[in-house]
């Protein structure tokens, strides 16, 4: 039998009509498959989104409460950083502003004791490193704060850096907390 062109173009588009529907049978048979996974995932995405939603109102309304403690924890621990930079860094001639801005940091009392004179001698300066602040979890007024002193006599440039551990108590003034006391916790000798 002799093939001719025509014998050769009907096969060819035999071949190509078979080739043609069984591409068409594969991919509607996924697309069917497709639609009936994406329904089952979407009946359990929105289970799954009913649950989390109940879930996280409950953990949103823990979650403002626990903000609110974290801010006011922060807003804390801010305040006892600068009062203890402010009450415990000394340099020649600042005495009189710091005496002027110490209302800021702390209570009136706790002022008249920290800053009993009209001025200093500027035979020494200190500074502060390393502040640490532990708030108290039990009593949101009160924390404990661990810092590095370094006090330098100016005269002979002598250094001294001590560890120190204060309990600050602040109060609340002009929305801002203040440090009414100040507490050493600082061990001296002995066992």
């Amino acid at each position: 039998m002799r093939w001719k062109h025509h014998h050769l173009a009907y096969l060819f588009g035999v071949l190509l009509s078979i080739s043609l529907m069984a591409n068409i049978y594969f991919y509607t048979t996924q697309l069917e498959k497709l639609k009936k996974e994406i329904e089952i995932s979407s009946e359990s995405s929105e289970k799954q989104a009913v649950h989390l939603r109940t879930k996280d109102d409950r953990h949103s309304e823990d979650e403002q409460r626990s903000d609110v403690k974290d801010t006011s924890e922060s807003q804390l621990e801010f305040a006892a950083n600068q009062f203890i930079t402010f009450a415990f860094t000394w340099e020649d001639g600042t005495y009189p502003t710091r005496k002027r801005q110490a209302n800021q940091y702390m209570s009136e009392s706790l002022k008249r004791m920290l800053f009993a004179s009209s001025g200093s001698d500027d035979k020494f300066s200190a500074t502060v490193s390393g502040i640490e602040v532990f708030p108290r979890h039990d009593d949101p007024e009160h924390c404990i704060v661990r810092f590095q002193r370094t006090l330098t006599i100016n005269a002979n440039g002598y250094e001294e850096t001590s560890e120190e551990l204060v309990e600050l108590t602040f109060t609340h003034q002009n929305k801002r907390y203040v440090v009414d006391q100040m507490k050493s916790l600082q061990t001296s000798g002995g066992v």
